[in-house]
């Protein structure tokens, strides 16, 4: 199954496609503003700005990124007989879900994350500005990664719930697009909500990268579990799935 998942990047393509796509959204749109933003790039070191920005335009674009690439991952083999046909050999069903959480976990840290920080490095030194350390962007990027597991997770969980891809694609982004709103209100009814929203990660990845404190290790254990959760529904599910 790790074969067969991986040879949907690999043998595809899809990797480099990916890696282009993401390439030019995140990186290329960074470096129009910084090219449009008129500073003296000899003056700059590395802004709190740059910082914050790039990893701003990663959490709102990469988790839909997850989405798209996701959506169809078991709804897709369940409709068309895929899925059928590989557990009639002796495979578990865990195997089945779980391969793909690991390969497309694998491959999106590689395109959508590791790939876009290696790159942010480049246009900063192109923009004469200082790069950040290699070991800080690191712990940042590892931090959006586990970002954008969550998303994944969520996406999994619901393509072993639901049949079709409407609602697999439309219930994590409408959550992506209005984790302001549900903790406004829920804020009223469940204080502390903010601190088990997605959004509370990529806030500490760029506070990593710059090396400041973060204010609450919360987020982190909170989205963890939800991962777990996310992952144990999926595997529940899908083990009651008649084919």
């Amino acid at each position: 199954m790790l074969r067969k998942e991986n040879g949907h990047w690999w043998d595809t393509r899809r990797w480099l496609t990916q890696s282009l796509i993401w390439a030019l959204l995140l990186n290329g749109l960074f470096t129009l503003v910084l090219h449009i933003s008129n500073q003296d790039p000899i003056q700059m070191s590395v802004p709190f700005e740059s910082v914050t920005f790039f990893y701003a335009l990663m959490g709102g674009m990469t988790p839909f990124g997850v989405m798209i690439l996701t959506q169809g991952a078991i709804v897709e083999e369940k409709k068309s007989g895929t899925a059928e046909w590989v557990l009639s050999a002796p495979l578990s069903r865990e195997a089945f879900v779980l391969s793909k959480l690991v390969v497309n976990m694998l491959w999106i840290f590689g395109t959508l994350v590791l790939l876009q920080g290696v790159l942010f490095e480049l246009v900063l030194t192109a923009y004469g500005m200082e790069v950040v350390s290699v070991a800080s962007l690191m712990k940042g990027l590892l931090v959006h990664g586990y970002h954008l597991l969550y998303w994944l997770a969520l996406s999994l969980m619901l393509g072993a719930i639901f049949k079709s891809r409407g609602p697999v694609l439309g219930i994590p982004l409408v959550l992506l697009a209005f984790q302001d709103l549900i903790t406004g209100l829920g804020k009223l009814y469940l204080p502390g909500i903010e601190l088990l929203q997605p959004k509370r990660i990529e806030e500490m990845a760029s506070l990593v990268t710059l090396g400041r404190p973060v204010p609450s290790p919360i987020p982190f254990f909170a989205i963890g579990i939800q991962i777990a959760l996310f992952t144990l529904v999926a595997l529940w599910r899908f083990k009651r799935e008649e084919f």
